[in-house]
């Protein structure tokens, strides 16, 4: 995971703005059973699937506009979460 945090002043009105962008690598996210992985990526590619379902939880919850949003069940979410 890459974040990158930017912050700008307008010069002519004064105004601060400031954004987050994060670059993260999901490499591995392919099915298991087609990529044939053994080992180490195995564990990888499983460990990068759920992560990302822990991720669509999250877009659903908040879709559903749910009063719990389940951003502790992964570490993407985690750090995703100020930006969702």
């Amino acid at each position: 995971v890459l974040t990158v945090h930017v912050r700008g002043t307008n010069l002519e009105t004064g105004v601060a703005l400031r954004g987050s962008l994060h670059l993260i690598d999901l490499a591995g996210s392919e099915r298991v059973e087609r990529s044939e992985a053994t080992g180490d990526r195995l564990r990888e590619a499983q460990h990068i699937n759920k992560s990302l379902s822990a991720l669509g939880d999250v877009i659903h919850a908040l879709s559903q506009k749910n009063s719990h949003v389940p951003f502790r069940n992964s570490k993407l979410t985690q750090i995703l979460q100020g930006s969702l």
